[in-house]
């Protein structure tokens, strides 16, 4: 056998029938331990490597998409090499979706990741493209250095991968020997295939690639039926998803892949009969999917940060429990975009190019945002993919997997939980959900109860709420707006007074100039009635704009069932009594000369007193008078389900967007259920020792609540912790002695039998 077919036939062996550390470690004992003419050389040819390879990515399925996404760079380049040949600047397209669109038939296009191994086992992961591929002669210089191995990609401003991340951004989670095969020929050389396999070497603390007789392997013919391109396989993958790879595997990995430019196939040799599927990420699945979608909201943002400037946020809501069964749709399908451990981790995909380079979990829209309900159905993308090389390392880590802590992201953070918490569609959708839990509870707390709790802690009384509630939002008389939208306008109306969607008062013209007052220290929306469709801003043919004269007021812009809301702030330097003349255009429209014009007079008014949260108060004298309870409601136990609850657990905790609280009470919760079982009590007794019970578990929740929230609440590393969660976990302890605590052997003999 020649020293060509000796070095295919090995790697053939590698790619197609070792999976596993072990396997591979076999057959580098038996072929290259002793083999004076075999050695392993630095990776990069850096002696100190494993620091730079090990502080990448810190999850598997972030390193995963780095290879995917230079596959998709790999075969746009290719189709872009094709066309333009050596003539060419590498400014053409603006960015890969515009590149892959322009260059490359999908039907073409092949990248492939394969998933072989025994089910629910170590498996491996394997990635094929037919792009560009290396020469022997650019093979090490590429695949196997450490600092430039996207070098040769940065002249060419619309792809991705020019910053080297995926080329060894997944050795650590390449079992615990770090094994990773490489194979590649150049599309224009085919057949002359280049390969080497990579290896973690822990007494030498780096990271190293096989050279034979001083040059990385070379074989000559096809491979797997492939003469170009490339194989890259990460044995043992530690994935913590092992599934069938269209299943949770797929479901955390568009997680990272959210919109790719190319179709990416999804295969797996585990199983039998599996043929493979295709996905182009999240928001292609999610728009085939659109059954599951309850609504969806598009804001375009300024940001006061200069990197940040604006942003498009989408919202997607997806369908409630309770739609989703009247409609007669599997309770399964909205599972692929929400809920579960890859919606805790990652609720807020902020992307580039389709692929996530930061997020924030579930915890930011529900101690955040104060949307505990809908949290677990809402899922929020913000796209930079027009952000700049020198801007993106001050938002982005490196590694391209989570924020930098750094200012751009702080304001990003803060702004952000600005305009989602006050986004409509997810609070009239929050408060629906809401009042559909909170079935009517008739029980009165009685004050003998209560005043026995204040006696023994008056501190508790605190944390009562002075004065009257806020009414209770009315969700119940507005139906769902059907509204269907032009494509391009022909209508624009100024919005005097606004109440809801199909509750408002336009301005007549006959009234005279339209003055919008706006306090000289706060924000204000203006609407106006605009008859275009819902994506009129946003969409890829023909995108409508909205050209303000004074574009440095407006803050945000919100397109929605006909309706365009404003967020204007007052200019910098204004004073109290300065006016100006605010003109907004709108483009394209079925109009003579394809725009819509209304022209508002903006007014700087007295700046407004912000109220401040006065601490409670501890009282005396347990006196319950002019005192309002949170809304706490029983659940039973044929209830649990909707609210994730078993025998252990107390109470759920949900602040809402007026800052109160309401709180879900479990009746058949062992310590009551216990109590009452141990003690033979009349009927009486029983209503006695659940009232008591309630006040308890309202008193102790908001109690540690309210002091966690002024002890930490700005704290950054409680950033991320939902104090909601961290309550309901509490009081789990607190309620097995609550009622011993509270109840007195006196009133126990007063209702016993």
């Amino acid at each position: 056998m020649s020293q060509s077919q000796s070095m295919k036939a090995l790697a053939e062996e590698l790619l197609l029938e070792r999976d596993t550390d072990q396997e591979v470690a076999e057959l580098v004992h038996r072929e290259f331990e002793g083999n004076p003419d075999a050695e392993w050389v630095a990776l990069g040819q850096e002696e100190n490597n494993y620091s730079i390879v090990e502080n990448q990515q810190s999850e598997a399925m972030a390193a995963l998409t780095e290879l995917l996404t230079n596959s998709n760079d790999a075969v746009t380049l290719k189709n872009f090499y094709q066309r333009y040949g050596d003539s060419y600047s590498g400014d053409e397209f603006e960015n890969t979706h515009e590149a892959a669109e322009e260059l490359v038939d999908e039907d073409d296009a092949e990248i492939t990741l394969t998933a072989r191994g025994e089910p629910n086992g170590p498996f491996s992961l394997s990635i094929y493209d037919n792009g560009t591929g290396q020469p022997r002669e650019r093979f090490e210089s590429t695949f196997l250095n450490v600092l430039t191995p996207g070098k040769l990609k940065q002249e060419f401003n619309f792809l991705q991968g020019r910053y080297g991340m995926g080329s060894t951004g997944v050795l650590p989670f390449c079992g615990d020997r770090g094994f990773k095969l490489i194979i590649s020929a150049s599309y224009d050389e085919p057949e002359k295939w280049a390969w080497s396999l990579v290896r973690k070497n822990r007494d030498r603390t780096r990271y190293e690639y096989l050279i034979i007789d001083d040059e990385v392997p070379t074989f000559e013919g096809p491979i797997n039926d492939k003469t170009y391109g490339s194989f890259v396989k990460c044995f043992e993958y530690q994935s913590e998803i092992k599934s069938e790879i269209n299943q949770y595997f797929r479901r955390r990995l568009e997680r990272y892949l959210v919109q790719s430019p190319l179709p990416i196939k999804l295969a797996d040799e585990r199983y039998d009969g599996y043929g493979g599927v295709y996905t182009k990420g999240l928001l292609p699945r999610l728009q085939d999917n659109r059954k599951f979608i309850q609504d969806v909201d598009e804001i375009e943002y300024t940001f006061d940060n200069d990197i940040l400037g604006t942003k498009t946020i989408h919202i997607y809501l997806m369908k409630a429990d309770d739609i989703i069964s009247e409609e007669g749709l599997s309770e399964y399908g909205k599972v692929n975009f929400v809920r579960g451990r890859k919606h805790e981790k990652q609720a807020i995909l902020f992307t580039l190019n389709g692929q996530t380079h930061g997020d924030q979990g579930q915890t930011f829209l529900k101690r955040r945002c104060n949307f505990n309900r809908v949290a677990k159905d809402a899922l929020v993308v913000i796209d930079f993919s027009d952000i700049n090389d020198a801007d993106i390392v001050d938002l982005f880590k490196p590694s391209r997997d989570r924020l930098q802590s750094k200012e751009p992201a702080q304001v990003l953070k803060e702004e952000l939980e600005e305009v989602v918490s006050e986004n409509e569609m997810l609070r009239k959708e929050e408060q629906r959900r809401r009042n559909r839990m909170a079935k009517e509870d008739t029980e009165e707390l009685e004050d003998d109860i209560l005043e026995e709790i204040l006696s023994k802690n008056p501190a508790l009384k605190g944390y009562l709420k002075a004065g009257q509630k806020q009414p209770t939002i009315d969700t119940e008389g507005e139906k769902d707006l059907e509204y269907e939208g032009q494509f391009y306008p022909d209508h624009f109306e100024i919005v005097k007074k606004y109440t809801s969607r199909t509750n408002y008062d336009l301005w007549e013209g006959a009234d005279g100039q339209y003055t919008k007052r706006i306090p000289e220290n706060q924000e204000s929306k203006q609407r106006f009635e605009l008859n275009a469709e819902d994506d009129y801003l946003t969409r890829n043919t023909e995108p409508g704009e909205i050209k303000p004269s004074l574009p440095n007021i407006v803050k945000s812009v919100r397109l929605k069932d006909g309706i365009l809301t404003l967020t204007l702030e007052p200019p910098e330097g204004a004073v109290v009594g300065h006016t100006m003349p605010l003109q907004l255009t709108v483009e394209p429209a079925q109009t003579g000369d394809g725009t819509l014009t209304r022209t508002i007079q903006i007014e700087i008014t007295e700046p407004v007193e912000k109220e401040e949260k006065k601490p409670p108060q501890e009282e005396k004298q347990p006196n319950t008078q002019g005192f309002d309870f949170p809304d706490a409601y029983w659940v039973e136990k044929e209830e649990w389900d909707e609210h994730d609850f078993d025998e252990q657990s107390i109470v759920s905790v949900e602040p809402t967007h007026e800052g109160e609280m309401v709180l879900f009470i479990n009746r058949d919760s062992a310590p009551l259920v216990n109590f009452i079982r141990r003690h033979n009590l009349r009927e009486s007794g029983k209503e006695f020792v659940q009232r008591t019970y309630k006040l308890g578990i309202i008193f102790y929740s908001i109690g540690q609540y309210l002091e966690l929230e002024n002890e930490y609440g700005d704290d950054p590393a409680w950033e991320e912790v939902d104090l909601s969660t961290v309550i309901e976990t509490t009081m789990k302890g607190v309620a097995q002695s609550l009622l011993e605590q509270t109840v007195s052997d006196d009133q126990l003999d007063k209702y016993t039998i």
